[in-house]
């Protein structure tokens, strides 16, 4: 029977698939807090500041990506009998920004009292909306204060959103079957925490 993972293994790994994701845009590691593979304490993975994102016709978008991800390394057996150890994702928070670094899309999950905003998972728009409101009367209704639901959104869906829709130049041959790869890990730990 093969050895349970170490902690630092499973910490690994789930890096690794991070670093997988944001390498199919951006040659930018993510920086990882010291404390990376110590069980039970929130540990962050992130860039030191937003990167830039290059086009599909080479040069520059004139977009950036900015990261911030939140982990904890648990173990999955409340006995504590039979050290079966995980990553847990804690916080998210990518945000899409324009030449001027001013944020464009920002998804957040921030929950538990730690964080200022909403538990559940939402997105952030930098634009105001319309809304006819009869009539001849609009009203605008500013997106960017408001947190607009989503589900858990995962890295990978950021990352194929900046390539099919916005035009990013992919970094990696074979990028869709890397996202596809990683995010069934992202999958099966939603799925758990759900």
């Amino acid at each position: 029977m093969p050895a349970e993972p170490k902690p630092k293994a499973v910490a690994q790994q789930f890096l690794e698939a991070l670093g997988i994701v944001t390498s199919c845009v951006t040659p930018q590691r993510l920086n990882v807090s010291s404390h990376a593979y110590t069980p039970n304490e929130p540990n962050t993975a992130a860039f030191i500041e937003p990167v830039s994102l290059r086009g599909k016709p080479g040069g520059p978008s004139g977009l950036f990506l900015d990261v911030a991800h939140m982990f904890m390394i648990t173990d999955t057996d409340p006995s504590g009998n039979k050290r079966q150890w995980r990553v847990t994702t804690r916080m998210y928070q990518y945000s899409l920004l324009d030449h001027d670094q001013t944020d464009l899309l920002v998804y957040h999950w921030q929950p538990g009292a730690d964080f200022g905003g909403p538990d559940h998972p939402h997105v952030h728009v930098s634009a105001t909306l319309n809304a006819r409101v009869d009539a001849i009367t609009e009203r605008p209704i500013g997106l960017h204060a408001l947190h607009v639901a989503t589900g858990r959104v995962s890295l990978e869906a950021i990352v194929r959103m900046l390539i099919d829709d916005f035009h990013i130049k992919p970094r990696r041959v074979g990028w869709r079957d890397l996202l596809d790869k990683t995010e069934a890990v992202f999958r099966e730990e939603a799925t758990q925490q759900a």
